[in-house]
């Protein structure tokens, strides 16, 4: 019998010993999982500042290019009235040329 007890104690001992192994290695695992955690918050934190950062270049930069788009058809408004003045001078003018023209002929005749 104390063959018995002496082997159920050796067992006992080895439970006990793996036990306390597998307890160590489950404390290791969610270590490992928190740090992994702790990781990807920062990895996701540092993503948004940067996709932040370049949403704000990209704004300022859409910015600037609206004020362009907008200088340049202020200009183009101001060509067109511009063309249309000269126009309407250039043709007052043609008219007025050619009516005095007609005179001219008609006391000619």
């Amino acid at each position: 019998m104390t063959e018995q007890h002496n082997n159920d104690a050796a067992l006992a001992q080895q439970l006990g010993h793996l036990t306390g192994e597998i307890r160590a290695m489950h404390q290791a695992v969610l270590a490992s999982i928190e740090h992994l955690r702790e990781d990807m918050r920062r990895i996701e934190t540092s993503s948004n500042a940067r996709i932040d950062r370049l949403e704000d270049k990209m704004s300022d930069r859409l910015d600037v290019v609206e004020g362009k788009i907008g200088e340049l058809q202020s200009e183009d408004k101001r060509i067109i009235e511009k063309v249309a003045k000269i126009g309407a001078l250039g043709g007052g003018a043609g008219g007025a040329l050619v009516a005095g023209m007609v005179e001219v002929l008609k006391r000619m005749s």
